[in-house]
């Protein structure tokens, strides 16, 4: 029978092999995580008011948000709670305590940031360019907290879980990267079919956040965790 222990360390923590510093550092991980996820969050916020479209996630859940009444962050909220069913089953690789980070956090600090932002970064959609400033804005936001999140290692949300859970159950013949553009893909066109804005944000945010994910990776990122003990 496997110890409490034993199960904490291999679903929560991560392999039973993993460095002893690692366990001696969560606090350290799980406030860095924090933050990353909570600029997740304020990036949406920001790529919202810039009236552009948001990445396609956001974009889906915006949809359900105009159909339900529900606000953006209480639909994030449940499809991530959704989304954790089959991660439970099938992706427990990859559920950490970053995971429960990221369903406690990211939608409550998306609606909380909205309400902060909103009043003071409202435009008007003819006003060009404090929008162009809030799309560029969001965007570096956005990519640094991924970035953030994806050197630190502690978990993945179940969104991003779910393309490797579908390359993992299909034995790599849907491999991540077409995993998830398929659902992207499917999660813009429900947004756009409920009512969401899908415009060059969008695209933007699907298709070029490569690079600037990568910059922050090796020169913002890497460097700062390893200053602080953390890879």
């Amino acid at each position: 029978m496997t110890s409490p222990f034993a199960l904490y360390q291999k679903l929560i923590i991560g392999p039973a092999d993993i460095h002893p510093e690692y366990t001696r550092t969560l606090w350290k991980r799980s406030l860095f995580f924090a933050a990353a996820i909570s600029c997740m969050a304020c990036s949406t916020s920001l790529l919202r008011l810039s009236l552009f479209g948001n990445d396609p996630y956001s974009c889906m859940n915006l949809g359900y948000s105009l159909l339900t009444g529900l606000s953006f962050g209480s639909c994030v909220s449940i499809f991530n709670i959704l989304l954790f069913i089959p991660m439970m089953t099938c992706g427990r690789r990859y559920l950490r305590i970053g995971t429960f980070i990221y369903l406690v956090l990211l939608g409550p600090v998306s609606d909380l940031s909205y309400s902060l932002f909103a009043p003071f970064l409202a435009v008007p959609a003819d006003d060009l360019i404090p929008r162009v400033l809030l799309l560029l804005g969001g965007m570096a936001v956005s990519c640094f907290g991924v970035s953030l999140y994806m050197c630190l290692d502690f978990g993945m949300g179940p969104y991003d879980a779910a393309s490797c859970i579908i390359n993992d159950m299909t034995h790599g013949r849907l491999p991540f990267r077409y995993a998830r553009i398929l659902l992207d893909s499917t999660a813009v066109i429900i947004g756009f079919l409920l009512g969401s804005l899908v415009g060059i944000g969008t695209v933007v945010m699907a298709l070029g956040m490569g690079p600037l994910i990568n910059f922050f990776n090796q020169h913002v990122n890497t460097p700062l965790l390893r200053r602080n003990g953390l890879q």
